[in-house]
């Protein structure tokens, strides 16, 4: 590509030698002009081009996102395999929720070993902290050690004070006791390894998992609502 390459070894200036460039490419072929863009050019085109649909996605999605979270949960370490979002989707249906101006969703790629200080464990402390500072996260499960981990904050309501009396009947052998901010043993949650619906959607397989009530959530009513919708059939 000579039109373009001549004059590397000269002491011309670089305007002058894009002076020089210019001029001989207005008399270039298509194909000596295409060879040239995709020498110089092409790369940061691309580029540039990639940032910008970028940038657009996101100022897309922050001006289309829903307005408030009308239900959360964080589902830590399930094990089951899950395939789709078909239990929250339901959920989202059975309670008339507007998906378009709600958020409504389960997180149960959430991660936490209590006793690590792994990225993960710690980056999942750090989320679930922000989103119940932010009132934003409605329930928590897992197994007894994430449990516990957070109910010594005080984070969970005692649930006989929560549900109403026949529900607390219901469930009372399947009660889970942790200690709270203030050393005291309650029943923050209730074993779920029964719920009909999260064997249906392969939550939890061969788990304990434990369901508990976040003492500030925005959207408790909705959390009671999840509660007795996965027990039905």
């Amino acid at each position: 590509m000579g039109i373009y390459n001549e004059n590397r070894d000269n002491n011309n200036s670089i305007h002058d030698e894009i002076r020089e460039q210019n001029a001989k490419l207005k008399n270039a072929s298509f194909k000596e002009k295409l060879a040239y863009f995709k020498e110089y050019y092409l790369k940061t085109t691309i580029i540039i081009v990639i940032a910008a649909i970028a940038g657009i996605h996101i100022i897309y999605s922050m001006v289309t996102a829903p307005k408030d979270t009308a239900f959360s949960a964080y589902f830590f370490n399930n094990s089951g395999y899950v395939t789709d979002n078909s239990l929250i989707d339901n959920f989202a249906s059975h309670m008339d929720i507007d998906t378009k101006k709600h958020s409504v969703f389960i997180d149960s790629t959430i991660y936490l070993n209590p006793t690590s200080t792994d990225f993960n464990s710690v980056a999942s402390v750090q989320k679930t902290a922000a989103a119940i500072s932010t009132n934003d996260l409605d329930i928590i499960a897992g197994d007894t050690t994430v449990i516990d981990f957070f109910a010594k904050d005080g984070y969970f309501y005692d649930v006989t004070e929560l549900l109403p009396e026949e529900t607390c009947a219901k469930f009372a052998d399947n009660f889970y006791y942790a200690k709270n901010d203030e050393d005291k043993l309650i029943p923050v949650g209730i074993y779920v390894k029964d719920a009909p619906m999260l064997k249906k959607y392969n939550y939890y397989t061969d788990q304990e998992p434990i369901l508990c009530f976040v003492i500030n959530s925005n959207s408790i009513d909705n959390a009671i609502e999840f509660f007795n919708y996965i027990y039905t059939e």
